[in-house]
């Protein structure tokens, strides 16, 4: 079977699968409709099973193509860079890297990518990372992103980590706030009302996660999904919230908040670059973390 075996009939069989459509596989590849079709046929043909049947217009996988499926494309991404970690990596070659981050992360990382003319033909995408490890784990498994930025170390032993960057928490309340001037004691942090960030990951507050002691019940005005929208009723309000220093300094300025010390015994934020273990020698992917590390190591020798 595999020394008869075309592996461009897999390649096509993951577009048609990825896609659902033997129309948009074709556009994918360049190639024509009927074209993709006979491709398929001659897979199904050599494994001896059905891969795909017709469902209303278009076409779903059947058990044996899921199953296919979950064997096949990792061993193809795999072989594919087992092949371009051969070869030397060059800015001059077109290439587009996808990395989630956190939110933290992609706060920080969005004005240095943007500002940075040494890019070359590459682009850095970034994207809000998944919730979920697992998830997380298949996506960088099956080159869906090339790295991910996260202060969790919750990963799999199929994927390795770097530590990335170090920070503190803090605490912010708006410029002109009634009681609170560049300075808070704990009695004072238990008096105030509370903006509240909630990790989505370990499902906890950023407070009780990254300090030593048990932090008591606060007065929780609101609970906020994001770190913008906490700074921004921050802004707007007399409440207080705890989020990382470098987003608060980043936009203390135009949300017209305070960055103040923390009251409490805090753990400091390690974000780590987390990837794929076939990635740690890959030349592009080195690259790419090098890259990453270097907008930090600028700052701190500014």
């Amino acid at each position: 079977m595999l020394n008869k075996l075309d592996l461009n009939l897999l390649t096509v069989f993951i577009a048609v699968y990825r896609h659902c459509s033997i129309t948009l596989a074709a556009e994918e590849m360049g190639l024509t409709q009927p074209g993709v079709s006979g491709l398929l046929k001659r897979l199904q043909q050599q494994v001896g099973v059905e891969l795909f049947v017709r469902s209303g217009r278009g076409i779903v996988p059947t058990t044996q193509a899921k199953e296919l499926i979950r064997t096949v494309e990792p061993a193809l991404i795999q072989l594919n860079n087992a092949i371009e970690n051969l070869k030397t990596f060059s800015i001059e070659s077109s290439r587009t890297f996808v990395v989630y981050a956190s939110e933290p992360a992609m706060l920080l990382l969005a004005p240095k990518i943007e500002t940075d003319d040494s890019l070359g033909n590459i682009k850095i995408e970034l994207q809000s990372t998944s919730t979920d490890d697992q998830q997380l784990a298949d996506d960088l498994s099956r080159s869906q992103a090339d790295l991910a930025i996260e202060y969790s170390s919750n990963y799999r032993p199929s994927l390795f980590s770097e530590e990335f960057l170090k920070e503190d928490i803090c605490v912010i309340a708006r410029k002109g706030h009634p009681r609170i001037s560049d300075h808070i004691s704990r009695e004072q942090y238990y008096k105030e009302k509370h903006i509240t960030l909630k990790l989505r990951r370990e499902n906890t507050y950023l407070i009780d996660y990254f300090t030593e002691e048990a932090i008591e019940d606060r007065n929780i005005a609101a609970e906020c999904t994001s770190l913008m929208s906490q700074m921004a009723m921050v802004s707007t309000t007399n409440s207080i919230a705890v989020m990382p220093v470098s987003t608060a300094k980043l936009h203390a300025d135009n949300m017209r908040i305070q960055v103040i010390n923390s009251p409490f015994n805090t753990l400091p934020v390690f974000y780590r670059m987390i990837a794929h273990n076939r990635e740690r020698k890959s030349p592009s992917n080195i690259w790419l973390r090098e890259k990453l590390k270097s907008y930090f190591i600028q700052d701190s020798e500014a």
